[in-house]
């Protein structure tokens, strides 16, 4: 009997058993949002302002957010400040936020801190947000191209009112995003049980078998 047809069976006889093996995890990799961008206009420096700057963004795969950055130009020193970045819906509810420090530990151009993970759905539209607050010192970019992971699509650029803090970046305008904060994700993927989990898997299941052959029995008797 191939395996195909013992797993058939199972899905008969012991439809639990092959519910809980196959059951979705984050992939082993981990891929930055943002991954290069070129040209544009760097803003470094803005008094009187206490505001949140960012980008918009759709997910094109399910993807489970483990930490949250902020655009360091000079990465040989740290940043200047200390940055609040946050991650909400595209309806304005907050995901995840945590303080990017000076010298968090640094991926290309971007420091990054970790977060309790958060999964985002293929399909769905979200928003990352940092906040601006006077005196801002350090940079960040407005960019003439940008290229991101194939799992995200960068729809919009991202901002609130001069004077409304660390909240949602509700003011969606055309461009390719005002380049403070980024985010790093897995890929959440299925996962394919291990051989000797199905080893483990095929004993059960047999046994499930010669289970409903014993009451197919006993009901003809």
């Amino acid at each position: 009997m191939t395996i195909v047809n013992v797993l058939k069976k199972l899905s008969i006889a012991s439809p639990f058993i092959l519910t809980t093996a196959l059951v979705s995890a984050p992939s082993v990799y981990a891929s930055e949002a943002i991954q290069s961008l070129t040209g544009g206009s760097n803003f470094p420096a803005f008094n009187g302002t206490n505001q949140t700057i960012g980008w918009s963004f759709t997910a094109n795969d399910n993807l489970s957010v483990t930490a949250l950055g902020f655009y360091d130009q000079t990465p040989a020193n740290p940043l200047s400040q200390s940055h609040l970045v946050g991650l909400w819906t595209s309806d304005g509810n907050l995901l995840a936020s945590t303080t990017v420090q000076t010298t968090s530990p640094l991926t290309g151009s971007f420091r990054y801190q970790d977060i309790a993970s958060v999964n985002l759905l293929a399909g769905m539209s979200y928003v990352i947000g940092a906040a601006i607050t006077s005196p801002f010192s350090d940079i960040y970019n407005i960019p003439g191209s940008v290229n991101t992971a194939p799992e995200i699509t960068l729809t919009s650029s991202a901002r609130n009112g001069s004077s409304e803090g660390f909240s949602f970046p509700s003011t969606l305008t055309p461009g390719n995003g005002r380049i403070g904060p980024n985010f790093k994700f897995d890929v959440v993927t299925q996962a394919v049980p291990e051989p000797t989990s199905l080893i483990g898997i095929l004993g059960l299941g047999a046994f499930g078998i010669t289970s409903v052959r014993k009451r197919k029995q006993l009901l003809t008797e």
